[in-house]
């Protein structure tokens, strides 16, 4: 495993958070474990990572940031921010720094407080069978569908789900969107324990616990079966797999 803090020379997009490259991992566990140790060693704070093709999630991030107005400045304290993100005095208009990232949080959660999981569900998506299948086997052999390099992002959170604001996606209107990934992801939380760990462009993943009941997963299963407008029983062989982070879709189609 290498691990590299992303410096913003070699950056794509705005970094607003501390953020560690990850790359040469060959199996899962590795993976998991280099989450679990920057948890640890962040207790207050949640890890989010980036899955499958993470280019694509950073565009389609920034145009989401930018239709949702995620990074105005309006009506926030500024005496905070770094100096760097002031030119002549005045505030560059985007946001670059992390010491900015209290901005992001607070439009985010302020718009997201109107989702819920019933928002989620009725957005429409659909798992096919050959999706369940492909679903199946990501779970089963994730490495296959992840990036070679994925961000592991060290986000100033308290709840996981809450993650997601340093990340927002779901830009495509057939695609759960960013605010409708968050009360998906808030629900399997409260209700699960299931913490979200993850996001890319089709996928979305969280840390299983471990201690689910059967009475609890026959639930997990009907509460999914709602959002993905399928029968429960479809998915129990795809919840069942011994893996500890749960691969899904937010997409409108997995392929």
């Amino acid at each position: 495993m290498k691990e590299t803090t992303l410096t913003y020379e070699k950056s794509t997009a705005p970094i607003i958070c501390e953020t560690i490259m990850l790359s040469e991992f060959s199996n899962k566990i590795e993976l998991l474990a280099v989450y679990e140790k920057y948890a640890n060693l962040h207790p207050v704070k949640s890890i989010l990572l980036t899955l499958d093709d993470r280019h694509q999630a950073e565009y389609t991030s920034g145009h989401t940031c930018n239709s949702n107005d995620l990074d105005d400045i309006e009506g926030h304290d500024l005496s905070s921010v770094h100096r760097s993100c002031f030119e002549d005095g005045e505030h560059k208009g985007y946001l670059s720094h992390p010491s900015e990232f209290f901005i992001r949080k607070n439009n985010f959660l302020e718009k997201a407080q109107s989702y819920n999981f019933e928002s989620a569900c009725k957005k429409g998506l659909t798992m096919e069978k050959e999706e369940i299948e492909l679903l199946e086997k990501i779970n089963q052999e994730p490495l296959s569908y992840l990036d070679e390099e994925l961000a592991l992002m060290i986000v100033p959170v308290e709840h996981a789900f809450e993650s997601i604001s340093a990340f927002p996606n779901g830009y495509f209107s057939s695609d759960l969107d960013p605010f409708e990934n968050y009360a998906f992801a808030k629900r399997l939380e409260n209700k699960y324990e299931y913490k979200l760990l993850g996001i890319g462009t089709s996928l979305i993943a969280f840390r299983k616990n471990p201690d689910l009941t059967t009475e609890q997963l026959l639930e997990l299963s009907t509460d999914l079966g709602k959002l993905y407008h399928c029968k429960a029983k479809d998915l129990n062989s795809l919840l069942q797999i011994d893996n500890d982070i749960l691969f899904l879709k937010y997409s409108e189609y997995l392929e």
